[in-house]
C-alpha cells in the first residue's frame, strides 16, 4: 500500500488524466493525419496544472499504442515526471495489447521515476493493482484503488497465437482481483478508513445499466445534448436530473456481460466512486445504487476525440474524504484548427 499525506485543513486535488494515446513524432503514422498529438497534449496538461494545481495526478490507461510505441510511453513518463507531481497510471487495453511481456517492461521503465506511485502486485491478477492511502496524520481519509481493467476476452485460447486480434469481450475485473479488493478492503477498515474510490480503464458492466437506466432514449449514444445543458438535467430521466452531468455519445465499451462487480461494491460497502476512461466521447457522471460512476475526462486528440470533451478529472479531498467530483474542461480548439489548416 502506497500512502501520500494531505495537510490538515487543506483540500488535497488529485488530477485524473485519460486516455491520452500518447504519440511523439517519429510514432506517428498515416492514420493520425496531420494532428500533433503530442502538441496539443502539452498544452492541455500545461493548463490543467496551472489551473487545478494537483496533489497527484492519476492516469486511467491508453497511454499510447501498446507494443511498438516505446518512445511514446518513455517521453509521455518523462513529461509526467517534470511535472514535479506524484503520478499513478493503470494500463488501459491499448496498453495491454497482446503482450503482457511488454507492460511489464513498461512498468519497469516508470519505476525509475522518483514520482511515480506503482506497484505491479500479483502477475496472477494482471499488472498494477494497488492501493494508494491518502493520510492525513495518522488517518487514512480516502484510498484509491488502482485496478488493471486488462485488454479483451479470447474466444479461445488459440486465439492469441492464431488470430491476435480476434475477440469475443472486453475483458472485465476477475473474480480474483475482486477478492483482493475485499481483503484490501479489510485492511484500510482495520485502519480507520471507511471509503475508497476505484480507478480503472474499461467501464464495468455498470456502466452500461447506469447510462440505459438514466438517459431518456432518444439521446442515448446521439450527439443531441448540447455538454452545458447537460449540467442543467437536459436528457437525464426525472430521477437522475439532479445529481448526475456531462454528455453520453458513443455506446458503452463494457464487458459484453455481467462482470460482477457492482454486487461486489455494494456487498462490501466501502467504494463510493468509480472512474473509468476507455469511451473517448463519454464523460457521464451518475448516482447509482449509491455509488457515482463516473467517466474521466479525456485528455487530447489520440485515437479521437471531440474539442469539447478535453481536459481532466477533478477530485477534492477533504478532511473527510472525497468532497466533489468534477470535470476541468480546456479548450485546445485553436490548436486542432491550425493543425487541420
Amino acid at each position: 500500500m502506497l500512502e501520500l499525506k494531505k495537510t490538515p485543513g487543506k483540500d488535497f486535488i488529485i488530477l485524473n488524466l485519460t486516455d491520452p494515446h500518447f504519440r511523439q513524432g517519429e510514432d506517428r503514422d498515416g492514420s493520425m493525419g496531420q494532428v500533433f498529438v503530442e502538441e496539443i497534449f502539452r498544452y492541455t496538461l500545461d493548463k490543467l496544472l496551472e489551473e487545478v494545481k494537483p496533489d497527484l495526478i492519476t492516469v486511467t490507461g491508453d497511454i499510447s499504442q501498446g507494443e511498438g510505441f516505446e518512445g511514446s510511453y518513455r517521453l509521455f513518463g518523462e513529461i509526467m515526471e517534470s511535472t514535479g507531481v506524484p503520478w499513478a497510471p493503470v494500463w488501459g487495453n491499448h496498453d495491454n495489447g497482446y503482450w503482457p511481456e511488454f507492460v511489464d517492461q513498461m512498468a519497469d521503465l516508470y519505476l525509475t521515476h522518483p514520482h511515480c506511485l506503482y506497484e505491479k502486485g500479483d502477475p496472477a491478477l494482471g499488472n498494477g493493482n494497488y492501493v494508494i492511502a491518502i493520510t492525513q496524520g495518522e488517518k487514512v481519509v480516502e484510498s484509491l484503488f488502482m485496478m488493471d481493467s486488462h485488454n479483451h476476452l479470447r474466444t479461445t485460447l488459440l486465439d492469441r497465437f492464431l488470430v491476435p486480434k480476434t475477440y469475443g469481450s472486453y475483458a472485465a475485473l476477475t473474480p480474483a482481483q475482486l477478492d483482493w479488493y475485499r481483503e484490501q478492503v479489510a485492511l484500510l477498515r482495520e485502519m480507520g478508513c471507511d471509503r475508497s474510490v476505484m480507478l480503472m480503464h474499461i467501464p464495468p458492466y455498470c456502466y452500461r445499466e447506469a447510462m440505459y437506466d438514466a438517459l431518456e432514449e432518444e439521446v442515448r449514444a446521439v450527439e443531441k445534448v448540447a455538454l452545458s445543458d447537460s449540467y442543467q438535467g437536459v436528457g437525464w430521466k426525472e430521477a437522475y436530473k439532479a445529481g448526475s452531468f456531462g454528455v453520453f455519445r458513443e455506446n458503452v465499451g463494457s464487458p459484453e456481460f455481467n462482470d460482477g462487480v457492482l454486487a461486489v461494491l455494494e456487498e462490501v460497502g466501502h467504494t463510493r466512486h468509480v472512474i473509468a476512461g476507455h469511451d473517448h466521447i463519454n464523460n457521464c457522471s451518475i448516482p447509482y445504487h449509491g455509488i457515482r460512476l463516473s467517466y474521466a475526462l479525456k485528455i487530447g486528440t489520440g485515437a479521437y476525440w471531440h474539442t469539447d470533451l478535453n481536459g481532466g478529472t477533478v477530485m477534492t479531498v477533504g478532511d473527510e474524504g472525497v468532497k466533489e467530483i468534477y470535470h476541468h474542461y480546456v479548450d485546445a480548439s485553436h490548436l486542432w484548427k491550425e493543425e487541420k489548416a
